[in-house]
């Protein structure tokens, strides 16, 4: 085995190595000069210091951007987890803990001998068990939380490194945040952030505003940098008090020292102010800034920052904000309105200021109307990100951009199109008892989205375009849609969902977008439904089956109702409502089964006679022999979903489908077939064993007029006689 070179001589000089976020790594060096500290070498996310013990207590107390605070204690290279286990025990523990002291190993790092980071932790914990038990006959035990010691090991390739953590937790937990708080960005890459900004400089900045301050950090960090607060002074663990080298008087005399060197409010003059639309971001602002003492200096106001009247009378003054990024698919063309809007304002009320925005897409960045002087990258939770340094100068503002009209040519002529569409429909809508309607579907198509209202919210789903549309071409059209969408239809930006649409094949249709659960409830024809507008690609509730769903509502007094392919069970509360005797609801997908039990309980219908089933639909025909009145049957185009027997192709499966479902239709009962696929076929055997009626026509609504074929429908019945269509057609005429 290579000899073990112990790093920690009998010198009161320490060599530390100080981690930080990637990035801020110069700030937290100038920090650390600004303590004194500075026999300081810069490495990748870390900086390393040459200092004493005092200075070790001091990066721990006051660094703002640093992780952790990291005491080498000896680096070597081994092959073997038996070299591991030698290299670990060499040290010399004695000067570091006792028998009797509890320790925590965390381990990272494999290679070709250490493939599992807790088998490196367990040969590294039995080194050090085993150095005691042969000096004293006795063992330290290990505490996962809040251990006496705790120990890094580092393995990056076949190189060791063993390091005590001084810190014992990372150091951007300052103890004012509340456990569990929702807030992706650290406190101390706020701090870094806010350092590189110039905050804290003598006579700097005289105003903090942060226009979307979630939890609120960075108005807490700021506070804490103007009132000289120590970020560490919250704080009731730290590594090093386990520590056979810890000073207490020292530590205690540093701490005094810290809390005396604060300023009060009143010596600081300046005002920090936040807004945010959530009202759970304030609440948990809030609490933040009771936390660390800073109530009555800090105000933050639950309100748009486009309608909040800020005081913005003490320049010059600091914008800074981490705004929502867009992770998700149409997220960020949603987002591009939100971006301009906040540039716009920063540009008209904050002439002279500095504007900070934190980042992870570079296309909203760029809606922003100011030219950049500079661009940090960082991580932020995880995500590659970019802080931006916007100066709000005449030189350095888009000119062109802020004076053009709120809406380009495009938007506007989009914009008079939907509200037109939106005054016609509006009226209808209410006329008709529903609160979910399409108000536009790809009119115009260069812009090619449909867009449904759901009791004031907007949805707006863009069709893939044709590969010979220009990809640049259609994002510009996109963001004028999602530009024009808030004005035309009196929708705030929060209220505005966006979805790319695309051919979806197996189980597509049934993936999470998104885990918000953003769900509400929406009204049609006295039936009440449960939407999600963001989860998934579908919300729920096909609108363009409005007039099917209040035929099957109409015809199922009295009546045994099965719904197959079911989806959310909307049909089957359709039935209930008009009085059916029972109702069985079918489907193999666990989410939309349990939907549909919700569906059905928020409507007051009983389980006992209107019940849901998780089934392959084929199968369940196959061996079931109850019969029914009237059944429902809108299946997909295509599923080859592992929960079926077989992949399911309507063109091709259709017959079977009808068959097995005429076989559960009681003699005078009615089979109400549809489906979505446009160059659908019925087949003629269907037309020449069945008495079929094709009600295609009366089962398109009002909002959907432009696009007739959105769906196909049949009324099929037993026996070949043809009976009068026209009580149907009365049906529609009358009750829709």
């Amino acid at each position: 085995m290579n000899t073990v070179t112990n790093t920690l001589e009998t010198s009161p000089s320490y060599q530390l190595e100080i981690t930080c976020p990637l990035g801020m790594e110069n700030v937290l060096e100038q920090e650390l000069h600004a303590l004194g500290l500075t026999d300081t070498r810069l490495g990748e996310a870390q900086v390393k210091l040459n200092t004493n013990l005092e200075g070790a207590y001091k990066a721990c107390l006051w660094s703002r951007v640093g992780n952790r605070v990291m005491l080498p204690l000896a680096q070597f290279t081994m092959s073997s987890a038996d070299e591991l286990y030698d290299g670990v025990k060499a040290i010399d523990w004695n000067l570091h803990l006792t028998e009797s002291s509890t320790i925590a190993i965390d381990f990272h790092g494999t290679n070709e001998s250490i493939r599992n980071t807790q088998f490196g932790a367990v040969r590294a914990k039995d080194a050090i068990v085993d150095y005691f038990v042969e000096r004293t006959g006795d063992r330290p035990s290990v505490e996962k939380t809040q251990p006496d010691v705790r120990i890094a090991v580092r393995l990056k390739r076949d190189l060791m490194t063993v390091s005590l953590d001084l810190s014992g937790d990372s150091l951007h937990r300052r103890g004012y945040r509340q456990s569990g708080s929702f807030a992706p960005l650290k406190e101390n890459l706020a701090a870094g952030l806010l350092l590189r900004a110039g905050w804290g400089t003598e006579g700097s900045f005289k105003q903090l505003v942060d226009p979307m301050c979630g939890s609120g950090t960075f108005l807490v960090e700021a506070a804490m940098i103007s009132l000289n607060m120590a970020p560490g002074l919250r704080r009731t663990y730290w590594g090093f008090k386990g520590w056979q080298q810890h000073d207490h008087r020292m530590w205690q005399r540093l701490n005094d020292e810290a809390k005396n060197s604060k300023k009060s409010f009143d010596e600081v003059g300046i005002t920090f102010s936040g807004t945010d639309s959530e009202q759970r971001a304030i609440a948990a602002s809030r609490e933040n800034i009771k936390r660390a003492g800073l109530t009555g200096l800090i105000d933050v106001s639950m309100s748009p920052f486009q309608n909040h009247e800020f005081n913005l009378t003490q320049a010059p003054g600091l914008v800074i904000t981490n705004p929502p990024y867009g992770e998700r698919i149409g997220e960020e063309m949603a987002l591009m309105s939100l971006y301009r809007q906040l540039g716009e304002w920063v540009v008209t009320h904050c002439n002279g200021w500095r504007f900070y925005m934190l980042t992870s897409m570079e296309n909203l960045a760029k809606q922003i109307p100011i030219r950049p002087d500079k661009n940090t990258r960082v991580i932020n939770g995880g995500i590659e990100c970019r802080a931006y340094r916007f100066p709000v100068e005449d030189k350095f503002i888009k000119h062109d951009v802020v004076s053009s009209a709120v809406l380009s040519s495009g938007s506007q002529m989009f914009a008079n199109r939907l509200a037109k569409n939106a005054k016609k429909m509006q009226k209808w809508a209410s006329k008709s008892k529903i609160s979910c309607y399409r108000v536009y579907d790809a009119d115009m198509p260069e812009y090619a989205v449909a867009i449904d209202i759901y009791d004031g919210w907007a949805h707006v789903q863009e069709y893939q375009a044709p590969k010979s549309v220009d990809p640049a071409k259609a994002q510009q059209r996109l963001y004028d849609v999602i530009a024009a969408v808030p004005s035309a239809l009196g929708i705030p930006e929060s209220q505005v969902v966006l979805k790319y649409r695309q051919r979806q094949s197996g189980k597509g249709q049934y993936e999470k977008l998104d885990t918000s659960k953003h769900e509400m409830t929406v009204s049609e024809h006295d039936c009440d439904f449960i939407v999600n507008l963001k989860d998934y690609l579908d919300t729920g509730l096909f609108l363009d089956h409005r007039p099917v769903r209040k035929l099957i509502q109409t015809k199922a007094n009295g009546k045994r109702f099965l719904n197959l392919f079911c989806y959310t069970a909307t049909a089957s509360v359709h039935a209930g409502q008009g009085g059916a005797r029972s109702t069985l609801s079918v489907d193999m997908s666990n989410t939309y089964t349990e939907w549909s039990r919700r569906n059905i309980e928020l409507n007051e219908f009983s389980e006992r006679d209107h019940k849901v089933v998780r089934a392959d639909c084929f199968e369940w025909l196959r061996t079931n022999e109850e019969e029914f009145d009237l059944i429902f049957m809108d299946p997909p185009t295509f599923s080859n979903s592992k929960k079926m027997a077989d992949v399911l192709d309507i063109q091709r499966d259709h017959v079977d489908l009808i068959n097995l479902a005429m076989s559960r239709l009681s003699k005078d009962g009615e089979l109400i077939f549809s489906n979505n696929y446009r160059r659908f076929q019925l087949s003629e055997d269907i037309l020449n064993k069945y008495d079929v009626e094709n009600i295609t026509p009366q089962s398109i609504d009002l909002d959907f007029e432009r696009n007739t074929k959105i769906h196909q429908c049949w009324i099929i019945k037993h026996g070949a006689e043809k009976q009068a269509r026209i009580s149907n057609m009365d049906l529609f005429s009358s009750d829709l």
